[in-house]
């Protein structure tokens, strides 16, 4: 019976979330605004944590230094393999698509949903964090933030 169970403790799905919550420790940082917190990033990494993670929501969004998170409460993304991404809220579903390129500090992620101008352009990956809950930060400016945070991943 107790082998039965420690059996059960290593599957592929059991293992595979080990291997991404260290690597995401390797790519978090100490969240000090620079340029440096994800050196070692790689799309990889992203789109692991993106599609592992579900139901992400907006925690923090600015354009031009314009808090506009709150125009978002209750909506939730899930972002898939095909590089597609479903966001929800109320009774509505709206379908876009999401891609990633680069490597290091140099990742840029172009969202492109429709009738969601505040979050369709292309944002450089600023940090991926996963201490008490996932959070993942893109900027296209000092003055444009995007924060997306999941407190359900698998």
């Amino acid at each position: 019976m107790k082998l039965q169970s420690m059996k059960t403790l290593f599957t592929p799905k059991t293992l595979l979330s080990a291997i991404l919550v260290f690597s995401l420790l390797s790519c978090s940082s100490d969240d000090d605004n620079h340029n440096d917190d994800c050196n070692n990033c790689t799309t990889e990494q992203l789109e692991a944590v993106l599609i592992t993670c579900s139901d992400w929501y907006i925690e923090d969004l600015e354009l031009s230094n314009i808090d506009l998170e709150s125009n978002y409460v209750g909506y939730f993304f899930n972002f898939f393999t095909d590089n597609t991404i479903t966001v929800s809220w109320d009774e509505n579903t709206a379908n876009g698509t999401w891609t990633a390129t680069g490597t290091g500090n140099n990742i840029n992620v172009t969202f492109n949903i429709p009738d969601f101008d505040d979050i369709n352009n292309t944002w450089r990956l600023d940090e991926i964090e996963n201490i008490n809950n996932t959070e993942v930060s893109f900027e296209i400016s000092t003055n444009n933030d995007l924060e997306f945070k999941s407190n359900n991943c698998n």
